[in-house]
């Protein structure tokens, strides 16, 4: 893989040292935030592991947990299977089986040969699908997710339609061929040299201002820069830059099953009317746009987020989970 590098100018670099002290009161309030998470590490509960080779080589892990209707859960890029911790807890109680896939290069996958964008990250997902003999009653994407989740459901219609009841797509595009973000992707397409990544609360604000909505806690902004320090970045740098040719807006008739489009009214990365546009362009879907979250939904909201796809779910889809009154040993089936 060749890497390109980028030359920094002077300026930007005392640009960066000026704001320091700015930096640090901001995190100073920040600190005062309360913390949807706890004050917990992000760790998504252990299970049934699963390895899917591709014909690549690339090697995709999966992890298997609970009993119930399957959703299946693709994480954004830098991250990994954790991002979807949070919402945990919920949907198991709710009675569904969780499958989270970390994607190509991210968290315990491999990269492998064939590059990434979500035309190759839909491509995997079937491969994942087929592999596994997945039969799931969603398929939920956050980001990157939702777009490889999109890209499966359009590029490879007649396995989805097969394999997936519905489909949320949560803080994520139909196209990312918008002036605005062509440019941040291609400069996100470089490997940044160390010297010049941010660092200390100046990363934190990066974080919290570009991820995170009106009041972010200090402990979900590390956890989210952990994640993001988990991913490689060579990785980070390909896979950005593998986003630029992202765009199903005129394919999205395809999908024919129902879906939920969840997004977030302070989003900086995929901004409302992005979300908007997504969900008035799928023959069916609902939207549900959140107050004062940002990116992150799926952290800052998590219970919320989880109900409102446990209830959608139950509402739209027959999920063949057993009764409230059932006794325990009822057979579910």
């Amino acid at each position: 893989m060749v890497q390109r590098k980028m030359a920094i100018p002077a300026a930007a670099v005392l640009a960066l040292g000026a704001g320091a002290a700015a930096a640090h009161t901001l995190v100073s309030n920040w600190k005062k935030n309360p913390d949807p998470l706890g004050g917990e590490p992000l760790r998504f509960p252990e299970g049934l592991e699963r390895a899917v080779q591709l014909p690549d080589g690339a090697l995709i892990n999966t992890v298997t947990v609970g009993d119930g209707p399957t959703i299946v859960c693709v994480h954004g890029l830098t991250s990994n299977r954790n991002d979807w911790a949070p919402m945990a807890p919920t949907l198991l109680d709710a009675g569904f089986q969780l499958l989270a896939i970390d994607q190509r290069g991210h968290g315990g996958s491999t990269s492998g040969a064939a590059g990434f964008g979500a035309t190759q990250l839909g491509d995997d997902l079937s491969v994942v699908f087929e592999a596994l003999d997945v039969h799931a009653v969603a398929l939920m994407g956050h980001s990157m997710g939702g777009m490889a989740s999109m890209s499966y459901a359009v590029h490879h219609p007649d396995a989805f339609h097969e394999r997936v009841d519905a489909l949320v797509l949560v803080a994520t595009a139909a196209s990312l061929k918008t002036a605005r973000h062509r440019i941040g992707l291609l400069l996100g397409g470089y490997v940044i040299p160390e010297f010049f990544r941010p660092q200390n609360d100046r990363l934190r604000v990066t974080t919290g201002l570009s991820a995170f909505g009106a009041r972010p806690s200090l402990h979900m902004i590390d956890q989210a820069i952990e994640q993001f320090r988990s991913c490689s970045e060579a990785v980070r740098a390909v896979a950005t830059g593998g986003l630029r040719d992202h765009d199903v807006h005129d394919l999205l008739d395809a999908i024919d099953v129902p879906t939920y489009v969840i997004g977030a009214e302070r989003d900086q990365l995929i901004r409302p009317q992005q979300v908007r546009a997504l969900a008035d362009g799928i023959d069916g879907a609902e939207l549900e746009m959140l107050d004062e979250a940002g990116h992150m939904l799926i952290w800052e909201r998590h219970t919320q987020v989880a109900e409102l796809v446990s209830a959608w779910l139950d509402q739209r889809v027959a999920v063949g989970r057993p009764s409230s009154d059932a006794q325990p040993d009822q057979d579910p089936t």
